[in-house]
């Protein structure tokens, strides 16, 4: 009997077996503000409509700093041991480069020497420019996505009280999708 359970749970969640994992570690960006309208759900729409097998686990935090993100990083890959790309957004909420920068660089480092790819979000008070921050996700072997809002229009239907809506958080995850499907094409993660 408990043989033919694992068997019909297979069947009903074959990415259990052949699937694979993305972890978007950030802030409320990440969660956009809040988890039911978070990037991640339309992300994983936009895979299940491009029939890729993954899943996209949301691992934001409201009010998150990149000092507490390298130990929630740790384990979640302990949680989820079929991850094959990780989503890095910092965020703005440590105001100091210094102590955004450093874990950062940690966390870059630390997937880098576990072969995770890795997509770079940056954030414009902490790395205003681009060229700075590309070096910076480069020298980790990361790809460099941008400002996590690039592309996204300044005005009342994408944002509210400095988060996204869920219209904007739909919008970065559809400028984010390109990067995503180039980064599973090139890495072969499937």
């Amino acid at each position: 009997m408990r043989k033919l359970f694992i068997q019909i749970l297979l069947l009903l969640s074959p990415s259990v077996c052949f699937g694979f994992e993305i972890f978007a570690l950030g802030t409320s960006n990440t969660n956009c503000k809040d988890a039911n309208q978070a990037f991640t759900n339309t992300l994983n729409e936009l895979l299940a409509q491009d029939r890729l097998p993954g899943t996209v686990i949301n691992a934001g935090v409201d009010g998150d700093r990149p000092v507490f993100m390298v130990d929630r990083l740790k384990q979640g890959l302990v949680k989820y041991p079929n991850i094959k790309l990780v989503l890095f957004e910092p965020g703005p909420n440590e105001k100091n480069p210094r102590f955004n920068l450093g874990p950062s660089a940690e966390i870059l480092s630390y997937l880098q020497d576990n072969k995770i790819p890795t997509i770079f979000m940056s954030n414009r008070s902490i790395q205003p420019e681009d060229d700075e921050a590309k070096q910076f996700s480069e020298k980790y072997g990361a790809y460099y996505y941008g400002h996590w809002a690039r592309n996204t229009p300044g005005d009342n239907e994408h944002w509210s009280n400095k988060h996204m809506t869920a219209k904007g958080c739909k919008l970065w995850a559809n400028n984010l999708l390109p990067l995503i499907k180039q980064v599973i094409k090139e890495r072969n993660i499937y």
